[in-house]
């Protein structure tokens, strides 16, 4: 087991943004934390990266909380940015000073594998923005990656070299929890759907076993969206 959610809900004031939720994320596999804006995805990554304390129950990787195993993941939130002068060699020089773990060989060579181009951060265009921010992110050598909404308000070209470069830096002895609804683009990736729909899980399910059963997981969103 690599990250437990065991009872956890979370309140935001008079509002849930997650029900009460027992989950188990294993190495080795790529997940699909799928659902609408406000289905609960941010709140859950938030509760997996130490962000928030739980209201009820218990968040632990590897056996401990987040919080004390912060060099065994890395978190690429929706509201995170480099400052805007930075550009390829000042990303690299602050994160490989800030994570030990993080490899500069494999950051230089997302950079070229996505095709960002080498301006000040605030030059780039929102799609290279994100593709710099995934690269940094998946240049960490960490057993779990956390990657909140990376798809979200950038080109369909964009979305693609994503999806690649996820895959392409996928190892067997780590794990990927994605969350996006843009779900038809993504699927591909997908070892394991998570569906949320106002902060409860409505499935869980290998990707494999929905096919088997001939359905997709598009198809199988789609119903649980209903």
């Amino acid at each position: 087991m690599l990250l437990s959610l065991r009872d956890v809900s979370k309140q935001y004031g008079s509002s849930r943004g997650l029900h009460t939720t027992s989950i188990e994320f294993t190495q080795g596999e790529i997940v699909g934390l799928l659902g609408p804006n406000g289905s609960g995805k941010t709140t859950m990554l938030r509760l997996a990266a130490g962000l928030l304390t739980p209201s009820t129950g218990r968040v632990e990787l590897d056996n401990k909380p987040p919080r004390d195993q912060l060099r065994q993941f890395a978190f690429l939130s929706t509201s995170a940015v480099f400052p805007e002068w930075m550009e390829h060699k000042d990303v690299d020089r602050c994160m490989s000073g800030l994570f030990p773990d993080f490899s500069s060989e494999r950051f230089h060579r997302l950079i070229q594998d996505l095709n960002i181009t080498n301006q000040p951060f605030k030059a780039l265009s929102r799609g290279n923005q994100t593709k710099l921010l995934l690269a940094s992110t998946l240049a960490r050598e960490v057993g779990l990656y956390l990657l909140d909404e990376p798809l979200a308000g950038i080109d369909f070209m964009a979305r693609e070299s994503i999806i690649g470069a996820v895959i392409g830096e996928f190892r067997a002895d780590a794990t990927v929890i994605l969350s996006t609804h843009e779900v038809k683009e993504a699927e591909a990736l997908f070892d394991r759907a998570v569906i949320l729909r106002d902060g409860n899980v409505l499935l869980d399910e290998r990707a494999e076993t929905l096919r088997a059963q001939g359905t997709s997981v598009v198809e199988a969103y789609r119903n649980n969206m209903q």
